[in-house]
């Protein structure tokens, strides 16, 4: 455990006690970061009650239980041994039944999480614990936040400068140098952006917006608990968007018959809907248990329900599950109740997804002012973007992930607008100040774009200068202490600026530029994925 937290337990230990209270949980642990670098994603309890250490007193991102709230970002619930085949064994070995978790989040990272098990009185949990459970956590970030551990709070993007730092920056006259001020086209887009924000805001409150493959591709974690429903053998979520195969998850191989009346029922189930296809969804199948039955054959398949997920939220994502018995009485009700209790958890994948579009066209204002005259620069960050953005799907990066890729990538430069650049642009070579000035664009930048776009994109655009022996700017960091999105961009970066022809340095052909990037593998760039991007050139560079 940290010093930092082991000196204010007391404080988390109060807290703690209103799982207690308030969820009436007969046990509980906090768990936190062991460490400052959450990149690392390992966790250990900081204090507890009543709670079971076992083997579960460090856990990593490979956990279960970790895994799940990293990917979910929200609350949730398991009751019964049998309801989540994932938990089932944990919950055995510590003699539980019952859990509820809530994870701690600050910017956008996993800070820590609370596990509470067993609630008072041998009941269940419920949808209403799981906001008690949120609340508790917010508590928590505020103690951390009052303590400024973990970066909660307000934190500077760099550190100040020393006083020595200052004096060497000195202009003639004596006075300390300033750094270059907002330009007047630049306000006018980040206060074109706050507005776009705010009107968002405002007008998503009661907002049904179309489903796509993208929800239908993030609700796919939820699929192994739908097959905990008894009865059930097939599940799958869908979409009006049909453009992909949809994922069904299944107890056992399915014959032909059985996909092709799975199939078929499945468009039927979605018929009245608006904005469905006519034509019934292609299916993949995955085994999340591994066979756990025989072949499932068209006549070994009983009543089939087809039902609308999160109306409230989306139109046209449905949920079909095939039971493998004929109790037809209880299943649509049975899938109904199911629905209600994963509700909490589908809305916050839906509002993660539902908001990436809004963070793309925020990313788009900011390269509009000061841009306008140099309509290379704008080449450039829209070509890096798309290439970092192939680079981190072939590296099967999660959606997320991708998108802050995708989003830092469009942004990684927007902090050089603020500079002098029309000094800068096209000229053969910097003085010693013109260098300092245009090394501050990282900062600039980062600073610009955390309010707007988050804390993810705001780090991929501090770090993206940084190099893996240590020797970048403006933090000098080294090797993974770099986020993964800021290394994959620095490649692409580098790529674009060496081959582009309307870059400030004329072109080299693509192989010198490979072998520039293998000679700087391990010093300037992460070696394992300049070698995969080299590898994988033919595809990046369509």
């Amino acid at each position: 455990m940290l010093p930092e937290v082991k000196a204010i337990e007391p404080a988390l230990k109060q807290v703690l006690y209103h799982c207690l209270e308030h969820v009436q949980a007969t046990k509980a642990a906090l768990y936190l970061s062991v460490s400052h670098d959450l990149n690392a994603k390992q966790y250990e309890i900081a204090t507890s009650y009543q709670y079971t250490v076992s083997d579960r007193a460090r856990l990593g991102a490979n956990d279960d239980l970790v895994d799940r709230l990293v990917v979910k970002r929200g609350a949730f619930f398991v009751n019964g041994l049998g309801s989540d085949q994932r938990f089932a064994e944990m919950l055995f070995r510590q003699g539980s039944d019952r859990i509820l978790a809530t994870p701690l989040f600050s910017r956008g990272r996993l800070v820590g999480f609370i596990d509470m098990r067993d609630k008072a009185g041998k009941r269940p949990f419920e949808p209403n614990d799981m906001e008690a459970a949120s609340k508790i956590a917010e508590q928590m970030l505020q103690v951390l936040s009052n303590h400024n551990l973990f970066g909660i709070g307000p934190v500077a993007l760099v550190e100040e400068p020393t006083r020595s730092a200052v004096s060497a920056a000195a202009t003639a006259d004596g006075g300390p140098q300033r750094a270059p001020a907002l330009s007047a086209a630049a306000i006018r887009a980040i206060e074109g952006a706050r507005q776009h924000f705010a009107r968002r805001q405002l007008s998503q409150a009661g907002q049904v917006r179309p489903a796509t493959v993208a929800d239908v591709r993030q609700l796919q974690l939820l699929l192994p608990s739908l097959l905990a429903m008894p009865g059930a053998a097939i599940a799958c979520f869908t979409s009006s968007d049909q453009s992909a195969p949809v994922i069904a998850a299944t107890l056992g191989p399915l014959e032909a018959d059985a996909v092709e009346h799975l199939r078929e029922r499945m468009r039927k189930g979605t018929r009245g809907a608006s904005h469905v296809s006519t034509a019934p969804p292609e299916l993949q199948f995955i085994l999340p248990f591994g066979p756990q039955c025989t072949s499932i054959r068209a006549d070994g398949l009983g009543e089939i329900v087809t039902a609308p997920v999160a109306p409230d939220l989306v139109n046209g994502l449905f949920v079909t599950v095939a039971f493998g018995t004929n109790d037809a009485a209880q299943q649509p009700q049975l899938v109904e109740r199911f629905l209600k209790q994963l509700h909490p958890l589908i809305k916050s994948s839906l509002d993660a997804i539902g908001q990436l579009p809004d963070r793309l066209v925020l990313a788009e204002r900011l390269l509009e002012p000061d841009f306008e005259r140099h309509p290379g620069l704008v080449d450039h960050s829209r070509t890096v973007s798309a290439i970092a953005q192939r680079f981190a799907e072939i590296l099967n990066l999660s959606l997320a992930e991708i998108e802050t890729v995708r989003i830092a990538a469009l942004v990684h430069d927007v902090g050089l607008r603020l500079l002098d650049y029309d000094r800068f642009h096209n000229k053969a070579a910097l003085t010693p100040d013109e260098m300092k000035a245009v090394s501050e664009h990282p900062v600039i930048g980062a600073a610009l774009v955390e309010p707007l776009l988050g804390h993810d994109v705001a780090q991929a655009v501090l770090r993206h200068h940084e190099r893996i022996d240590g020797k970048g700017y403006p933090s000098r960091l080294s090797g993974s202490q770099i986020p993964l999105t800021a290394r994959i961009i620095q490649i692409v970066d580098a790529w674009v600026a060496m081959t582009s022809t309307q870059s400030y340095q004329p072109p080299i052909s693509a192989d010198d530029a490979a072998a520039r990037i293998r000679d700087a593998a391990g010093s300037q760039f992460d070696p394992a994925l300049a070698d995969r991007f080299l590898r994988e050139r033919e595809k990046l560079l369509l």
